[in-house]
């Protein structure tokens, strides 16, 4: 579980640009504790851990009396993500490295935790003396991008057995699915070919009025519109209504829109045959005797 969100990134330190002695400001990290759930801790070389009591209740532990050492701390993440733990302070070390990670941590219920941590170097006279950083519970944030993840996927499936012309589209107006009826409506054959390609690309330049409603609709706003084709039988521009919707990553922010075409047959069945002429075959019998029956 949460594999696929767990990540290791060394970041540049500024610790060796920094004047010696300089100390974090503690006030500013209990603002930044009060507001942001991030709680700050300490690791002095070779290996003494300094949890704040927010960063000892963050862990699961109980009030922190001073120092623990640093395999207690390690032993807490999940068996999989120690590693990634343990070559990231490794690398810290060797390289003079700071870093950023989002790693597991094993509960006594048997759930996992999400922890995202930054931490940078503490260095003094050339000697690397130890780590500071801070870390913060991402659980629900991973929880929610699942979530979204999930309902994004349920879209595309259904995007892809739209009995109609359908492609969903991201902010930048790439395609990120598509309907077969809407690959054939542009003369495409598989997704491949449209998938991850802006409009821009696949179509060229969009006319003003088409970029002012894709822009109406990536603000959240539902634009109901005419699109035309052309179409393959009688080569002749047909126009179709069109809705263009927006679809949401979270409640406020966009994730890009969908581009509905409401017809039933793409165009491709031949249009209606014009009706025959009807042809005067004149009039036999008597004009007196059709007068007659005219009352």
């Amino acid at each position: 579980m949460y594999d696929r969100f767990v990540f290791a990134n060394a970041a540049e330190s500024q610790a060796l640009t920094e004047p010696e002695g300089v100390v974090e400001p503690e006030r500013a990290l209990q603002l930044v504790s009060a507001r942001t759930g991030y709680a700050d801790w300490k690791i002095v070389f070779p290996g003494s851990v300094m949890l704040s009591q927010a960063a000892a209740g963050l862990f699961g532990l109980p009030e922190s009396d001073g120092s623990m050492p640093l395999q207690n701390l390690v032993k807490l993440y999940h068996t999989e993500d120690r590693g990634k733990l343990l070559a990231m302070i490794a690398q810290a070390l060797d390289g003079r490295r700071g870093f950023h990670c989002r790693l597991r941590l094993d509960t006594h219920d048997g759930n996992l935790r999400m922890i995202e941590t930054i931490a940078d170097l503490r260095i003094r006279d050339g000697k690397v003396l130890g780590l500071f950083g801070l870390s913060r519970d991402v659980t629900q944030d991973i929880d929610r991008e699942i979530a979204a993840a999930a309902k994004l996927k349920l879209m595309q499936d259904m995007v892809e057995d739209m009995p109609c012309p359908v492609v969903m589209l991201d902010d930048k107006l790439r395609v990120m699915d598509c309907s077969i009826m809407w690959l054939k409506a542009h003369r495409f054959v598989e997704r491949r070919e449209v998938v991850g390609k802006s409009l821009v690309q696949l179509f060229g330049t969009m006319a003003p009025d088409i970029v002012s409603e894709f822009d109406r609709a990536l603000k959240g706003q539902p634009v109901k519109t005419k699109r035309s084709f052309v179409s393959p039988t009688t080569n002749q521009g047909i126009l179709f209504n069109t809705i263009i919707t927006p679809w949401f990553l979270t409640e406020r922010k966009v994730g890009g829109v969908m581009v509905t075409t409401g017809w039933a047959e793409i165009a491709v069945s031949k249009a209606a045959a014009p009706k025959e002429p009807e042809v005067d075959e004149g009039f036999e019998g008597s004009l007196l005797e059709l007068l007659k029956t005219v009352t």
